[in-house]
């Protein structure tokens, strides 16, 4: 069993939680529970269970509830809403959840702000990690004027980290950073991307729906 997490809150379009988790059950042969952190608990897609947050925070900061106590027993599979799943990876999540390191993850696109650990897309035991979640509780309204967001801060709190892409490196990659080139200061997106690679990271700008174009943006997202 694995639990799969999404954070779907505020103005962020209900549709990419939807997206995400029918995508998910397409390709996987796992048994999965399905779980969102949601304030608008309403519009989920029905096969979803939502998790109200305990406090609603801003922006990224919300993801911290991934950490906290009222997460679904069981290993907690973390993704972000504008990953683009293209093939199925079950092997690399039974990879991460078998890790001996209290957490499995993959590795930061960019090293933002000298940080190696994302949070983009992360596995582990439920409860492993409550005391992020409390301390951001504790400490809120000075953290979250912190630059970089959650995973900068976050991080550094974890003691073990198993990087997955260390052992499959085309398990995910960035658009922007990873698949795209700077020519003349314009970024050029691939029309294909290698056989190879599962999923698509659109974080940032463009997002997936302004990309339907790219047949593995449309085929793979739009159609769901």
């Amino acid at each position: 069993m694995i639990n799969l997490v999404s954070v779907c809150t505020d103005a962020y379009p209900m549709i990419y939680a939807h997206k995400l988790h029918r995508q998910f059950d397409k390709l996987t042969k796992l048994e999965v529970s399905h779980w969102c952190i949601t304030d608008r608990p309403s519009e989920l897609y029905e096969r979803v269970n939502p998790i109200i947050p305990y406090k609603k925070s801003k922006g990224w900061w919300n993801k911290l509830n991934v950490y906290s106590p009222q997460m679904p027993k069981g290993h907690i599979l973390y993704m972000d809403l504008d990953i683009v799943m293209l093939k199925n990876f079950d092997e690399e999540i039974i990879e991460m959840m078998n890790a001996t390191e209290s957490m499995s993850c993959v590795s930061d696109a960019i090293g933002w702000m000298g940080q190696k650990f994302s949070s983009s897309m992360m596995c582990f035991e439920s409860g492993a990690h409550e005391h992020i979640y409390t301390n951001f509780i504790e400490n809120e309204e000075k953290i979250n004027t912190l630059e970089g967001g959650d995973q900068v801060w976050a991080g550094p709190q974890i003691n073990s980290v198993s990087f997955i892409d260390d052992k499959f490196p085309n398990l995910k990659k960035n658009l922007k950073f990873h698949l795209s080139k700077l020519s003349d200061g314009e970024v050029e997106i691939p029309l294909e991307v290698c056989e190879q690679v599962k999923l698509v990271d659109c974080g940032g700008r463009p997002k997936p729906h302004e990309l339907e174009v790219l047949p593995y943006i449309k085929n793979n997202w739009h159609l769901v």
